[in-house]
């Protein structure tokens, strides 16, 4: 297969990360290692398979985890739902790296300090170069969209357009990047497409997540750990629902504008810990709202192939306490044998009754 990048080289790059690894590290590992050290839980609110874990992740962990050591079988079978093979070719996969390490000597570890931050303020990343920036979340949505991560797709006309930019504008190394930018007449294309960005303060590790809306693409809504960003991919449409986007939209609304759109300088926006800690709620909220519904859904399924009619909501308690209430260690409290394994349980009790 070819690259679906720059559909010259062969598809050759395996184990790449969808996003950069020391953008997710700190979210998956306690010491922020980026690779081999992961325990990744489903990114689907709904998916009840075991959490991923690292080639170096020690016996005691994964115990602590699921509460024995993995088999050969799911040792082999085991999937990194952060990483890809054979989308992108090698060439393309360096393209990726330079403003990926440039973000982050001159981004992310310049942004580090939320002493003056009252709930909100804004960074203008006046020394950073705004085309290179730019360049890099263009690469995050390409990569997104490529992979279809949990589902998200560009709207076709946004995705002809990143994929050029990321094609014509990143060279073979920073500096010949940064001269081509310069030399370009065209550059100013680069900042025609609204951008918000957010970083947030953390103060536990692995306290952070990675989701992708699927479908909404006024705006786009990205969370990669510590950072929330809104992409819009026609034009200026910077409207949304105050409710939007686990709360983070209504955030923006109380800030001073940090759209950055046709910008001299990259503005970054910064939360602190407490807001965080609302977003994080919210999420955690809506995940859970949503395997409830799973979970329901499929008990009501199977109840009325059984018995030809629907649960009384009594009967649906009992599932929902024999799934919820029990001390299985979290990596296998959801997976699907323990979901069959309540079923089982409830109908026993049910006939009991």
């Amino acid at each position: 297969m070819k690259c679906l990048v720059c559909g010259k080289n062969d598809a050759n790059q395996t184990g790449a990360h969808i996003f950069p690894a020391w953008m997710i590290a700190s979210a998956f590992d306690i010491s922020s290692r980026t690779r081999d050290n992961e325990i990744i839980y489903a990114l689907q609110p709904f998916d009840s398979k075991l959490p991923y874990f690292g080639n170096s992740v020690q016996t005691d962990k994964i115990i602590d985890q699921i509460g024995r050591d993995l088999t050969d079988d799911e040792i082999v079978n085991q999937q990194n739902y952060l990483t890809v093979d054979n989308l992108w070719c090698r060439a393309c996969e360096r393209k990726f790296s330079i403003v990926e390490e440039y973000f982050l000597e001159n981004v992310d570890r310049q942004v580090t300090d939320f002493t003056n931050c009252n709930n909100t303020s804004i960074y203008e990343l006046s020394s950073a170069n705004n085309f290179i920036i730019r360049l890099f979340f263009y690469s995050l949505f390409l990569r997104a969209h490529l992979s279809s991560f949990m589902g998200f797709k560009l709207n076709l006309r946004a995705f002809r357009k990143l994929k050029y930019f990321v094609n014509h504008y990143i060279q073979d190394n920073l500096l010949n990047t940064k001269n081509f930018i310069d030399s370009s007449y065209r550059k100013d294309q680069l900042l025609k497409y609204p951008i918000r960005c957010l970083k947030t303060e953390q103060k536990n590790a692995t306290e952070g997540w990675v989701y992708v809306y699927e479908k909404h693409d006024k705006p786009y809504c990205f969370i990669i750990n510590k950072y929330f960003i809104q992409f819009y991919g026609k034009g200026d449409q910077t409207n949304f629902k105050p409710a939007d986007f686990f709360s983070v939209s209504s955030i923006i609304i109380e800030m001073e504008d940090i759209k950055n759109y046709k910008e001299d300088v990259f503005k970054i926006g910064l939360i602190n810990y407490k807001l965080y800690t609302i977003v994080k709620k919210h999420y955690i909220n809506y995940v859970t709202d949503i395997r409830m519904n799973n979970y329901i859904l499929m008990f009501r399924l199977l109840f009325k192939s059984k018995f030809r009619q629907s649960p009384t909501r009594e009967i649906t308690s009992i599932f929902l306490k024999e799934l919820l209430e029990n001390d299985l260690p979290l990596g296998i409290k959801h997976t699907k044998e323990m979901i069959v394994a309540a079923l089982n349980r409830t109908l026993i009790r049910i006939n009991e009754l």
